[in-house]
């Protein structure tokens, strides 16, 4: 008998072609989601700047169309409730829709207390249903949601409730609404296209609850309105939450300076391909969380995955927040993260660029709460939660073909970081055998545990 060398049990490639072919059905069904809107006589309600957009949404009637002629249409934020409608701009770098300038929230204490008075501006009405809906679910969202000041933090530039047919956006720009650019709660067919969302503190473009979802060549540029040491710079560019069955396609965009450049969490099936992240403190997140936001249901779980994550691009991202909800409000410490899969199942990870993702300069990525670098694969345990089984853990993973390199402390974690201690940090092993995880013909350099990575 002779003496060989212990090698680690791999997952067979028949699972690795098996994931192939699975995401590959996946994006064809989300290339042209199913529930737009078909060619009918609608009507078309011409808007000019310095007309009301609210005023034409409520005279509209599902299926109508609202054209916005070229120019700005500053200090508007528009409610749509039940309705889907098409909003369609003259070009992102014609139309505008503009929230005034602000630089700070107000702070309440925890009885709601006012105790500094920030500079947004009031919410136009108080009585307006989106604004509520979301100060109803947002973590973000303190004080009295009756009021319009305390409405002030919980504007989107437009906002679909409940549509009920499908929605339409493309050629507009959005600038500096203190929620959310575009966003659909609880709809069925949501298309957003060619569009610009500037310096909102939220989401650029949000698709909530909602299934059968396009969000296509768009741009996305955050703002950080906080400090060195508390950064304030909105929580996604693009996002993708809440559903069982999203049945969604997020191509060919560019998002740049937020939290998380996209962001797809508590939601299953779809595909993110073509799009570029730089310059945010995650370039992708894929989470599968404890709850649902929407609705705001405690016992509510998801079990999000089945996602194709396949020719993006990740990079440069070093930017530093404070991240997390809940009993980790705002005290997670996130840095330079190229791209990360949290607790998911059935993610296909192919063909994608990760490259030169580490913390901010001034940062010690030892000091952090979530791990730096390129591609990060964890699990780790439910939060703000007692339901049982509310998410993780992370399984069926392919990693193929991907280019990643120049990450900052390693290309490839799968698992706790060294020197992490499993009882204080939440986290949970993670092997390629028992979580069947496959890499294969990868670009990558340093990863952990040490030759992780199938890397060329």
């Amino acid at each position: 008998m002779t003496d060989s060398p212990t090698r680690r049990p791999r997952v067979r490639a028949t699972t690795a072609r098996s994931l192939v072919v699975a995401a590959a059905l996946l994006l064809i069904s989300a290339v042209i989601p199913a529930g737009l809107a078909s060619a009918h006589d609608y009507k078309t309600w011409t808007v000019s700047p310095g007309q009301s957009i609210q005023d034409a949404v409520d005279q509209a009637s599902s299926g109508d169309v609202i054209s916005l002629e070229a120019g700005t249409y500053a200090n508007q934020a528009v409610c749509v409730v039940g309705k889907g409608l098409t909003i369609v701009g003259a070009g992102r770098d014609e139309t505008k829709i503009t929230w005034p300038q602000w630089t700070t929230p107000d702070v309440f204490d925890a009885d709601g207390n006012l105790v500094t008075a920030g500079d947004q501006a009031d919410a136009p009405a108080a009585g307006n249903a989106c604004w509520q809906d979301w100060a109803s679910h947002d973590p973000e969202s303190v004080g009295d949601p009756a009021t319009q000041h305390g409405l002030a933090d919980d504007v989107s530039a437009l906002f679909f409730l409940h549509p009920d047919s499908a929605v339409t956006v493309s050629g507009l720009t959005t600038v500096n609404h203190p929620a959310n650019g575009v966003v659909t709660e609880y709809g069925n067919g949501f298309s957003v296209t060619e569009t610009r969302g500037v310096a909102h503190d939220r989401y650029g473009i949000l698709a909530s609850a909602t299934t059968n979802t396009l969000i296509k060549d768009n741009t996305e540029i955050g703002k950080d309105r906080g400090t060195a040491d508390a950064p304030n710079s909105g929580t996604a560019g693009i996002g993708v939450s809440d559903t069982p069955s999203a049945n969604a396609l997020v191509k060919d965009n560019y998002s740049q300076g937020w939290n998380l450049g996209v962001f797809v969490r508590e939601a299953r099936t779809g595909a993110v391909v073509g799009n570029t992240v730089t310059g945010n403190c995650v370039g992708f997140n894929f989470f599968d969380d404890t709850n649902t936001e929407v609705p705001p249901n405690p016992a509510s779980t998801i079990p999000a995955g089945a996602w194709a994550v396949i020719g993006n691009k990740s990079v440069d991202n070093h930017r530093f927040c404070l991240a997390g909800i809940g009993q980790v409000q705002a005290a997670l410490r996130v840095s330079g993260t190229g791209m990360d899969v949290v607790n998911m199942d059935s993610v296909l990870i192919k063909d994608n660029v990760i490259k030169n993702n580490s913390p901010r300069s001034d940062i010690d990525p030892t000091s952090l709460q979530f791990p730096p670098g390129g591609l990060t694969l964890l699990t780790l345990a439910a939060f703000n939660t007692t339901t049982p089984n509310a998410a993780g853990p992370i399984s069926k993973i392919g990693v193929i073909g991907n280019t990643i390199t120049g990450n900052v402390p390693w290309d490839i974690l799968m698992g706790p970081p060294p020197g992490a201690t499993l009882e204080n940090s939440g986290l949970s092993p993670v092997t390629e055998q028992d979580n069947q995880i496959v890499f294969d013909g990868n670009t990558c350099g340093i990863s952990f545990p040490p030759g992780t990575a199938d890397c060329g």
